[in-house]
């Protein structure tokens, strides 16, 4: 890396005073202007020289365009200071005998060398001098630079991962690095502690917000971008002004870990996709307990296999289609699985046709398992609160606790259907399929076709009567149900006078016949108000 070395080493006043050329020069300068870098070398005499100028560069000058005149050359030298020229030369022997005091205790009040010549000098020597060396500098960095790319193509080629990348950056450019990748661990070269890496992001964060002038000339980052998409961010950082060389040494590292990440984002949704489709095929019944025991052996030996049961979540078509959302739904996971975990749970999750599935393997053999789920999806939307797009806070279905984990397709099957139902009644707070009693009965008569004639042959009287008369006896039906045929429990929770319930109630006899209370036809009434309210609407 000596070569390498070399280019980083900038052209500053100090080093261009130790240049034969600059022997006899009286040095006006502070410490900090003898540290200025210098990019260019340019002769200039007249004094508006703003719109000339590109920043870095040492200026020469006779002083013929303002001589002895101060107030001229205060602006000649705030138009260098304005313009980020690095220094100031200036040959007192035919047009100025001292520059201006005014002038002086501007440089000195501004860290701005200025380099005084009391014999004449050649400046095409000078320039000669220095352009040679910008000229042979700016070779070895494109030979340097050219070295830096097939290393980098080496690496990307042995597949040895992004830490050697970083580290040949860090090699490269004697530089801090650091990389944040989004939703995964930063990376630093050389190690940072935990509190000099807080301290490094949070000065980046300061530089990205306000772009502090000095911090910016000394750090340098580069969004790692594939695909439209934002991977991570690449940082390198120096106690001194970043060189060129350091930067586009960046930007060929930044554009190799793009390359790496992309191969890595491929080879992980290959594999995720193979996962998919094994776990797809489990919860279609296509493996058996031996295939299923050796595959979570293989991915959590730990794992107990017992209780399973599966969890399903209905996503918005709109959720799918935003761009970000593989690597959204990747960082959900994470979140979920150690959520779940907390709570007894071993979480296998997958996307399954447009919803999220989790199959869950009970860990702590169903001690209050469904107070223990009910938890963990508590959390799991607590945690989305605040972020968009919220992929669990839509309708969501349990299926029932099978015994053996060759037992999760019928628990997704549940876990489907208590979702379908939910879509016709409304969500409910705990859903739970084996908990849905009647639901199960009704979604079955809707499949068969038989739901609506149920509610034609033995509530339709009383909703045609409500319609027609805008009264209550569904409502008053339902209640007294309810209550089992208390007429006090049935008037006191509809706030209303015994004698109003009884003629109520005499209405009610009159249209579904005396007998609407005795066992059996009492049940089909019951599950024909359930039906009415799972797809009509709430009887109120």
């Amino acid at each position: 890396m000596d070569t390498i070395v070399q280019t980083l080493l900038q052209l500053t006043i100090r080093d261009i005073l130790q240049r034969p050329l600059f022997q006899k020069a009286e040095v006006l300068a502070s410490e900090d202007a003898l540290n200025r870098t210098v990019r260019w070398v340019h002769i200039m005499e007249v004094i508006q020289a703003g719109q000339l100028l590109s920043g870095g560069e040492l200026i020469l000058t006779t002083g013929i365009g303002w001589q002895e005149d101060e107030e001229r050359s205060l602006i000649f030298l705030q138009q260098l200071l304005d313009s980020g020229a690095s220094g100031l030369c200036i040959e007192l022997v035919t047009y100025t005998s001292r520059p201006p005091a005014r002038m002086l205790e501007l440089a000195k009040r501004e860290h701005f060398p200025i380099l005084l010549f009391h014999e004449q000098v050649r400046y095409i020597d000078i320039t000669q001098d220095l352009h040679a060396h910008f000229i042979n500098q700016h070779h070895k960095m494109v030979s340097e630079l050219e070295t830096l790319s097939r290393q980098l193509g080496q690496l990307l080629l042995s597949g040895k991962g992004l830490r050697p990348l970083l580290e040949l950056l860090q090699q490269t450019t004697g530089a801090q690095v650091a990389f944040f990748p989004l939703n995964a661990e930063a990376q630093f070269v050389p190690f940072m502690t935990k509190a000099k890496a807080d301290k490094f992001y949070e000065r980046w964060i300061y530089n990205e917000m306000f772009s502090a002038p000095l911090l910016s000339q000394q750090l340098a980052h580069r969004p790692i971008v594939a695909l439209g998409h934002l991977f991570a961010d690449l940082l390198i950082h120096a106690r001194q002004e970043l060189t060129e060389f350091q930067i586009l040494a960046l930007d060929r590292c930044a554009t190799a870990v793009a390359q790496e990440m992309m191969r890595t984002q491929y080879t992980e949704e290959k594999r995720r996709y193979q996962d998919d489709l094994w776990l797809g095929d489990w919860l279609s019944g296509k493996h058996g307990l031996t295939e299923i025991n050796d595959y979570i052996r293989r991915i959590k030996p730990s794992a107990k296999l017992g209780s399973v049961a599966v969890c399903v979540f209905q996503l918005e078509a709109s959720h799918m289609e935003a761009a970000d959302f593989e690597s959204l739904l990747l960082q959900r996971y994470r979140v979920a699985r150690a959520i779940f975990e907390g709570e007894g749970f071993y979480l296998l999750p997958l996307l399954l046709q447009g919803q999220i599935v989790f199959i869950l393997l009970d860990q702590l053999e169903r001690q209050k398992w469904k107070e223990r789920l009910l938890q963990a999806v508590e959390r799991l939307r607590k945690t989305e609160m605040k972020q968009e797009p919220a992929l669990f806070s839509g309708l969501w279905g349990i299926g029932k606790l099978a015994a053996q984990v060759d037992q999760a397709a019928e628990s997704y099957a549940a876990a489907k259907e208590t979702l379908a139902i939910q879509r016709d009644a409304g969500p409910l707070p705990a859903p739970f399929f084996d908990e849905l009693h009647t639901y199960k009965i009704i979604s079955a008569l809707k499949k068969s076709g038989m739901l609506d004639e149920l509610i034609r042959e033995y509530i339709e009287p009383l909703v045609s009567y409500d319609k027609e008369k805008h009264g209550q006896l569904l409502l008053t039906l339902k209640t007294y149900l309810i209550r089992s045929g208390s007429k006090q429990d049935t008037a006191r929770e509809l706030f209303i006078a015994r004698q109003t319930l009884y003629h109520r109630l005499d209405k009610i006899i009159a249209l579904l016949g005396e007998d609407f209370m005795n066992a059996d036809k009492r049940l089909a009434i019951e599950l024909a108000v359930n039906a009415y309210e799972y797809t009509r609407e709430a009887i109120r």
